[in-house]
């Protein structure tokens, strides 16, 4: 006959047991908060995490969180380190929509995130301090659609859109526009080969695919440069052209969507040196500045646009009092800006943006 083993003894076998798990279990888990409290390491494990998990790393411990976050600095440096997560191609994917040309003409989509491609070049974000790629940024042109050439003496087609705005609009190559495909430089090819690409903020854009108006292509690079303090992206070229081109449509609702007007009496605080008559500052920004110059995730992009649409939205068309507005005010720099009928000069795209104040 077999003896039972008691209860008593297996109850204490059975503690024994757990209580050797657990101090395995402290063990490893004073490991980890010692990798994660020397800096190298822990930067080497954030170059593998979204900002979400860092989140969810931290707070699954106090002994983990203080390891992770030692300083009040310590968020801001590893934010710098993560992965991109990919959050401006899910808000271009919301915003962006495909044009019939692109279904009709068999056209390709390239768009990656610099997490899974090494070749994109990723910085902390101005605003947030987030990791964010090139693809993941804000551009003013966004070049993402690629149509093979049909004939081998053909160039390829690009196209893309402004900003956030939903239609999709051609974007050409220097080449496109002349005769002479010898152009300096070297011809636009498939992002998704890896020999050039994507374009953005680059070549000439034209009127979008499904609008059915006409405006003749604009130089992206004019675009971006001009002074918009003091040149307007509404007055066209052609009397037979819309006022504003619909090639420019898009930056012109997002230019004008800064200006403020006000009177002398209701100027906001940050104008009021000019009511004392001292000379104020005029306004000499430009898309490139705004946007291009600054690495700025198209999350925070569009709550920057969204404060600016909300702040002094009484003054947007015209003077909240009734009186007559003596001042437009960019709300970009707190500059003036100049309407079309204070210009010294007419405005052509292109000027050089860095005009002084002395025409003022």
């Amino acid at each position: 006959m077999k003896r039972k083993r008691s209860p008593e003894l297996a109850s204490v076998e059975s503690r024994k047991k757990a209580s050797q798990h657990s101090l395995n279990d402290v063990s490893i888990s004073c490991l980890f908060v010692r990798i994660l409290q020397q800096y190298e390491l822990l930067a080497s494990v954030a170059s593998s995490l979204f900002p979400e998990d860092l989140l969810a790393l931290a707070l699954s411990s106090k002994a983990i969180y203080h390891a992770i976050f030692p300083r009040p600095c310590s968020l801001e440096n590893l934010l710098g380190k993560l992965s991109c997560p990919g959050k401006g191609i899910q808000i271009r994917q919301k915003h962006h929509k495909k044009s019939s040309f692109f279904y009709a003409y068999d056209c390709n989509e390239y768009v990656q995130c610099g997490a899974t491609s090494g070749r994109i070049e990723s910085r902390p974000c101005l605003n947030c301090k987030v990791t964010t790629c090139d693809e993941c940024r804000v551009h003013c042109v966004y070049q993402s659609h690629y149509e093979k050439p049909s004939d081998p003496d053909e160039l390829p087609n690009f196209s893309g859109f402004v900003l956030l705005s939903p239609l999709e609009v051609p974007i050409m190559s220097p080449q496109h526009l002349t005769l002479d495909h010898q152009l300096p430089g070297p011809l636009w090819q498939n992002p998704a080969n890896g020999q050039g690409g994507p374009y953005h903020d680059q070549g000439f854009i034209d009127v979008p695919f499904d609008d059915d108006t006409f405006g003749p292509p604009e130089f992206v690079e004019d675009i971006l440069n001009l002074n918009l303090g003091q040149h307007s992206l509404a007055l066209s070229v052609s009397s037979n052209v819309p006022d504003p081109s619909p090639v420019l449509q898009a930056f012109y609702q997002v230019t004008e969507q800064r200006k403020r007007f006000f009177c002398d009496l209701c100027l906001p605080p940050t104008l009021l040196k000019c009511s004392e008559g001292i000379q104020p500052k005029l306004c000499h920004c430009t898309l490139r500045g705004r946007f291009l110059d600054r690495w700025l995730c198209l999350r925070c992009y569009e709550t920057e646009e969204a404060a600016i649409s909300k702040t002094y939205s009484t003054h947007r068309d015209h003077h909240a009092c009734g009186r007559s507005s003596d001042r437009v005010v960019c709300q970009w720099c707190w500059g003036l800006v100049l309407e079309p009928k204070d210009e010294p000069e007419t405005a052509e795209l292109g000027s050089d943006p860095s005009t002084t104040e002395s025409s003022s």
